[in-house]
C-alpha cells in the first residue's frame, strides 16, 4: 500500500540527481544537490515508518478500530508535513535546478493524495464514534460475527509518491 510512497519518492531522488548532473552550470547542481539530499532522505524515512506503522488486519471492536483510525491520521499527518516540505523545497528551486515539470507534477500529486488519505483517516476517528453510538441505542455492533460490511478505511493510494 504505502510501498508507493517510498518507490517513487526513491525514483525521485535518483531523477533529480540525473537531472542535477546533467546540467550546465555544475555550482547550481551542488547546490541544488547538496540541498535536496537532506530534504529527500528525511521524506524517505518518514514515508518508511509511516508504512510500517499503518494498522493491518480489520479490527474486531470499536475501540481498536478508533485506535487504528487515530494511528493512522497521526502517521499521515506526519507524512503530509513531509510532503509538504518537499513541495515547498520543489516549488522554491523547480526554475533554478530546473527540475522536469514530472518531478513537480509527482509531488503535488503526492501532496494531493496523502492529503485525501489523512482527511480519511482522520474523518474515521468522528464516524466510529457516531457508529459506536449508534450500536449502542440498539443498531447493533458492526464488528460482531457475521455482521456484515465491517466499517474501513481506504488508505490505498494509486499513484502517489
Amino acid at each position: 500500500m504505502y510501498r508507493r510512497y517510498a518507490t517513487k519518492t526513491a525514483f525521485l531522488a535518483l531523477a533529480l540527481t540525473g537531472v542535477l548532473a546533467s546540467g550546465d552550470a555544475a555550482r547550481a547542481n551542488e547546490i541544488c544537490q547538496a540541498e535536496f539530499q537532506p530534504i529527500i532522505a528525511a521524506h524517505q524515512e518518514v514515508m518508511k515508518q509511516t508504512q510500517a506503522g499503518m494498522p493491518r488486519g480489520r479490527p474486531t471492536t470499536f475501540e481498536q478500530a478508533k485506535a487504528n483510525a487515530q494511528r493512522a491520521c497521526q502517521l499521515l499527518t506526519t507524512a503530509q508535513t513531509s510532503f509538504r516540505r518537499v513541495q515547498q523545497w520543489v516549488q522554491t528551486n523547480a526554475d533554478f535546478c530546473r527540475l522536469p515539470e514530472q518531478i513537480i507534477n509527482d509531488v503535488n500529486t503526492g501532496v494531493t493524495n496523502i492529503t485525501r488519505n489523512r482527511t480519511q483517516a482522520c474523518n474515521g476517528v468522528a464516524n466510529l464514534e457516531r457508529q459506536r453510538r449508534q450500536a449502542e441505542a440498539g443498531g447493533g455492533n458492526p464488528f460482531a460475527p457475521n455482521a456484515g460490511r465491517r466499517p474501513q478505511l481506504d488508505l490505498r493510494t494509486p499513484g502517489a509518491l
